[in-house]
């Protein structure tokens, strides 16, 4: 039987009783509708972009106006016979809009229409046992950069059926659990071309998921189970499976409660080309001895099967705290982990102790020192010196460009092995080198930088990267590891310095320049004033980092200029400049940036908000890049009636490549 039959039929029952007892009182309404809203819009965008390249490569450029004539409707509240038997909303959009666009000389006319719809209803929402059907869709077409385009349909329908606590099966003494069950559909189309590549996306994804929770007296029991299946339609081959399943217990106990026990248990696995599966159990017992003394227990076990072998860790940690006159705490902390691989076996044995000193000053000031020791021992017992990480994750930085990116977790990783994915959604999009990132190498650590000219990366996206790395099969060292950080601030003066040491031995085996120490020391300077109308925060930041294969001085400044006039303009600058002085290897990149963002509120109902970005990155080992922003926004309400115009320039410029953006957008919308 399919679940949408289980689901109606469920649905059914639940109705039969209610509608022999509907009140007659509502008895010649079989249709009660809600609360109606809607407005209707037109808008008009005007979009200028030109890509030009020095030497050979092509230029592009595009003009397009569109207009759209948009309306919504709402209708919040309907209900069938009475409220409490089947109430819900319902929605309805609809945009028809026309498009000329000229790209290289090449002229083209579109129009079309983009649907999209909003529904949800409830059944006996106010009884122990409820159901939810629910469906919308969503239509749009979104001017990419660098004259891109994309169209985007997304769709989503389920239904959800809830028992809560104050069921029929509690009086009955029947165990049970207050509990959700759904079922959903989704379905994404998206069509997106950029710099003549196009990208195509058709996939559905059915879900059922159930969640279940049981509370007693001093504990509580958590349930979750998903089991969702993707379907792609662009690439058959490319579908998989996912399930998840997660159990959470806590308790509280002793003769005051002092004692917490939590315990959760997580399952995952995936079933496509890069099958793999994950089980963690994590433990953990707290006892508070007293107000300000407390021990902490904890275990973790995870296990990850891959088709390229299975990693078991194991990992175990002590900590006790104290707190003296909330002047002085004193953590110490110790730590064990071991680790089964394919390869061989990896572990480690590590003891830290951190004290934090921090005190009151008058006029709100404080002052604060945190210092810091470790020693830990790794033993590597491995047949291979390279590892595979499988779906690493990652995110995307907001905005792209300047030089923006990510560092991967571990050392030494082998570049031509990198892959990465980006998992939009259920989406696993493979991104292309030197066309969606580039790799920078900062000593022995790799970064990842997304390009803003990427057509599968966007900003803020969910990443997955694979790689390997590199490791000494067998070797056991050592590290002693020491920190300061002190400090004082006044408020409008705010002074600090840390020191951060790492000094690796060699106890057995072979080091094959794996080892490394390093230090680093930071001195930061701040001052702040506040002065009625006028706010202003300067600051400078010098670090000195010094390792085995890295060496380099840096220096940061920040400014930052509020001013608020005697009418309602408030004026703000914020400026960020960066200098990186590689010494070992030599290399040096620069970073400037500046925000100029202005908001005015008139008095006849006018609200302005304007704004000028400019960043600039340079690195001797990549191209240089800089962008300039600018725009403004001006909008008004006339009673119902409200006016939305926008008008935006942009300038990217990546060694050889500059790109120009001149747009407008206008708005009326008359709601009703």
């Amino acid at each position: 039987m399919k679940p949408w039959a289980g689901i109606l039929m469920l649905v059914g029952l639940m109705l039969s009783p209610a509608l022999l007892l509907a009140p007659k009182a509502h008895a010649q309404q079989a249709l009660g509708l809600g609360l109606w809203s809607g407005s209707v819009e037109l808008g008009y965008e005007r979009d200028r972009q030109q890509t030009r390249t020095e030497g050979d490569a092509q230029d592009f450029s595009l003009l397009r106006h569109r207009f759209d004539e948009r309306l919504d409707l709402r209708n919040q509240g309907f209900f069938v016979l009475d409220p409490r038997l089947v109430s819900g909303n319902l929605g309805l959009t609809l945009d028809l809009f026309q498009e000329r666009d000229r790209f290289d000389n090449t002229e083209r006319s579109l129009d079309g229409k983009l649907v999209g719809y909003a529904f949800d209803t409830g059944f006996l929402s106010e009884k122990p046992y409820s159901a939810t059907l629910f469906a919308n869709r969503n239509q749009d077409v979104v001017t990419r950069d660098f004259g891109g385009r994309s169209e985007i349909t997304y769709e989503n329908r389920g239904a959800a059926f809830r028992l809560r606590e104050d069921s029929l099966l509690k009086d009955l003494g029947i165990p049970y659990f207050s509990s959700t069950v759904g079922i959903r559909q989704e379905h994404t189309q998206e069509s997106t071309t950029v710099l003549g590549q196009s990208f195509q996306r058709d996939e559905a994804r059915n879900v059922f998921n159930y969640e279940g929770h049981k509370g007693f007296e001093t504990a509580d029991l958590d349930l979750r189970y998903e089991l969702a299946d993707i379907d792609n339609r662009e690439v058959p081959a490319a579908g998989f499976q996912t399930r998840a399943a997660s159990l959470a217990y806590s308790q509280d106990f002793g003769p005051t409660l002092n004692r917490r026990w939590d315990s959760r248990l997580h399952s995952f696995t995936r079933t496509d080309g890069s099958q793999f599966s994950l089980f963690t159990a994590d433990e953990q017992l707290r006892i508070d001895h007293y107000q300000n003394l407390f021990t902490d227990y904890r275990y973790l076990f995870s296990r990850v099967d891959t088709p390229t072998g299975d990693t078991d860790t194991q990992t175990g940690t002590f900590q006790v705290q104290h707190r003296l006159y909330r002047n002085l705490t004193t953590n110490v902390r110790t730590e064990a982990m071991r680790q089964t691989l394919p390869g061989g076996e990896r572990a480690y044995d590590a003891a830290r102790l951190n004290l934090n000193y921090q005190r009151t000053l008058p006029e709100r000031g404080y002052v604060f020192t945190y210092l810091g020791s470790e020693y830990r021992v790794d033993d590597n017992n491995l047949a291979v010196s390279q590892i595979d990480v499988i779906d690493e994750p990652h995110t995307a930085p907001t905005p792209l460009g300047g030089g923006a990116g990510f560092t991967l977790n571990n050392r030494f990783v082998i570049l031509s092995t990198i892959v990465v994915v980006d998992t939009r959604g259920s989406l696993r999009a493979t991104a292309v080198l030197g066309v969606d990132y580039e790799l920078v190498q900062e000593g022995d650590f790799t970064k990842v930088v997304p390009l803003l000219t990427s057509f599968v990366i966007l900003a803020g996206d969910p990443l997955a990267v694979s790689y390997t790395f590199t490791v000494a099969p067998s070797i056991k060292f050592s590290t002693t590891s020491w920190w300061l950080n002190t400090g004082v601030d006044l408020r409008w003066l705010a002074v600090s310095f840390a020191h951060e040491q790492h000094d690796q031995t060699l106890r057995a085996g072979q080091d094959n320049q794996f080892l490394e120490d390093r230090i680093s020391d930071t001195a930061q300077l701040t001052l702040r004033g506040d002065w009625g109308r006028v706010q202003a925060q300067a600051g400078a930041t010098r670090q000195w980092y010094d390792s085995t294969r890295l060496q380099y001085i840096q220096r940061r400044f920040s400014q930052l200029l509020s001013y608020r006039f005697s009418v309602p303009i408030v004026l703000s600058i914020n400026a960020e400049q960066s200098v990186t002085d590689y010494s070992l290897p030599e290399r040096e990149n620069k970073s400037n940036s500046t925000w100029l963002t202005l908001t005015w509120s008139m008095s006849d109902g006018w609200f302005v908000t304007g704004f000028a970005n400019w960043r600039q990155f340079k690195d001797s080992q990549a191209p240089n890049e800089q962008i300039r922003e600018t725009g403004i926004t001006a909008q008004r309400t006339f009673g119902k009636l409200d006016v939305v115009s926008t008008l935006s320039t942009s300038d990217r410029e990546r060694g050889a490549t500059e790109t120009t953006d001149r747009r407008f957008v206008v708005k009326v919308r008359r709601r009703f």
